[in-house]
């Protein structure tokens, strides 16, 4: 006789064994618990995530004469009957094969009236449903829309985009998701334990690793592992018998790069190279180690559902690097991925890649210096009397502060204020005007009180503001004496134009 795939013989059959699926589990043993099923079905997620699973659990859960609290109790007649597929009132359709509106109307539309032989439903699951043409589809809308009472649909699909909208609203959507890496690993280990494989925790996560969320995927792996093994499965025979890579180089490589230990990248790269490391595929698991870290910084590393081993080194990770490097360091490996596929030496681009993230840090880090320092210096060279320097306890520093802040409130008393040289002295700021009419501008008790409020809020406490001439302009020129009183016509001009008054 020959052997039972492994995925097979551990495929679930009930709601309870969907592992990672249990938002959807739960749905659905609520809706049958209560008779509230629907008659038609979208299963939508990646390969292997367990929707041909649920959709054969679920035909089997509303046609179960002793149903418990929703999941078929696989001992009744109507059970056994399903799960050893000898009732033809479960019609399972692969619509790769079956993609011509003639396969549609002869195998469902014509023969979805006829009530079932043996079961209380008529089921059935189209497989890879997005597979149909569009023909299909709009002959499959009529038989959703007004189904018999005894046929329920479930379409199960990898493609969502390619469903029409018209079968979507039709159908209640449930989304399957990769199944994370702590589930898996406690359903492998079970595995493991009752076909009696020895198989240490570093192979399991390899595995797990490999399998990208799959259960299918991961049990196939084990299965073929172990065949090639002969139930003892180590690093060895998956690294060089089935080709699977060793991810610890992986993330070490990634915890140097978020360290910024440049040096040390480089060499995990190339030791992992000669133990016969691709350099493509360092490269996508690279890619996915840091997709999975910036989540976990966004979202707590509890919420990714990491192994332990890998929980421990991005907690770690994270200690040493925010969301802002993580992103910037995936930017560079995106860029990469174009470079790598063109290049005559693949192994080039990524040590290309791993020296920009190490240069960009620099580079950041430079900036930022310079920032402060240019700072600094404007805010010494902006001031009239090229004498305001940052530091504590010097009231003159916050002038440029000051000085947006009373723009925001006035900008004719802005642009007054921006000729006129400050000088602080205890609680009174003098402020000195080339022209008499500066002067009196400011003198005027509504922009007084406007420069005296915005002094308040920005240093945080009251000065008497003083206002001199001066010395040796006492005079107005005639284009000031022109414009008297037409003051906000003038001082409009001088903001817009940013420019003073000159002889």
């Amino acid at each position: 006789m020959s052997k039972i795939a492994l995925y097979r013989k551990y495929r679930p059959v009930s709601f309870d064994e969907l592992y990672g699926q249990e938002h959807i589990a739960t749905t659905l043993k609520n809706s049958v618990a209560t008779g509230a099923f629907s008659h038609a079905y979208l299963f939508y997620g990646p390969r292997g995530t367990g929707k041909t699973s649920a959709a054969r659990i679920l035909a089997k859960a509303i046609n179960c004469e002793h149903n418990v609290s929703g999941n078929p109790d696989n001992k009744c007649e109507k059970c056994q009957l399903i799960n050893d597929g000898k009732t033809v009132d479960i019609i399972e359709i692969d619509a790769a094969s079956h993609t011509q509106v003639d396969n549609i109307r002869e195998v469902i539309i014509e023969k979805a009236s006829f009530v079932p032989t043996s079961l209380r439903y008529k089921v059935y699951i189209i497989d890879e449903a997005h597979m149909l043409s569009k023909s299909s589809f709009n002959a499959l809308l009529k038989t959703l829309e007004e189904p018999p009472e005894h046929a329920v649909f479930i379409l199960a699909t990898t493609e969502i985009n390619k469903i029409i909208p018209t079968i979507q609203s039709r159908c209640q959507r449930f989304d399957f998701r990769r199944i994370d890496d702590a589930s898996m690993e406690k359903r492998l280990a079970y595995i493991a334990k009752q076909e009696k494989i020895e198989i240490d925790a570093k192979s399991l996560e390899m595995i797990v690793r490999a399998s990208e969320g799959g259960f299918r995927d991961a049990i196939s792996l084990l299965d073929q592992a172990n065949d090639l093994a002969g139930g003892k499965i180590t690093e060895a025979v998956l690294a060089s018998v089935l080709g699977l890579a060793d991810f610890a180089s992986v993330e070490d490589y990634v915890f140097a790069l978020v360290s910024k230990e440049t040096k040390s990248a480089l060499e995990i790269f190339h030791k992992a190279l000669e133990n016969g490391y691709e350099p493509g595929q360092f490269y996508k698991n690279s890619l996915e180690t840091l997709r999975r870290l910036l989540f976990a910084s966004i979202s707590g590393v509890e919420e990714v559902g990491l192994s332990t081993v890998t929980a421990k080194m991005f907690i770690e990770a994270l200690a040493k690097t925010g969301t802002s490097e993580i992103l910037q360091i995936i930017d560079t490996f995106i860029k990469t991925d174009t470079a790598y596929k063109y290049s005559v030496l693949p192994q080039l681009s990524l040590e290309i890649a791993t020296t920009k993230i190490a240069l960009g840090f620099e580079e950041q880090a430079d900036k930022t210096k310079y920032s402060s320092s240019a700072v600094e210096k404007q805010a010494e060279s902006s001031s009239p009397q090229g004498r305001l320097v940052t530091g504590k306890g010097n009231p003159e520093a916050k002038w440029q502060q000051f000085l947006l802040e009373v723009k925001n409130k006035n900008t004719s008393v802005h642009a007054i204020l921006r000729v006129c040289e400050p000088d602080f002295k205890g609680n009174e700021v003098c402020l000195t005007f080339p022209y008499k009419f500066h002067k009196e501008r400011i003198e005027d008790t509504r922009n007084r009180e406007v420069v005296e409020e915005m002094l308040t809020k920005v240093y945080g406490e009251k000065y008497i503001v003083k206002c001199v001439l001066k010395t040796g302009m006492a005079n107005e020129p005639a284009v000031i004496q022109k414009f008297a009183g037409k003051d906000d016509l003038l001082d409009d001009a001088l903001e817009i134009f940013g420019g003073e008054v000159t002889d």
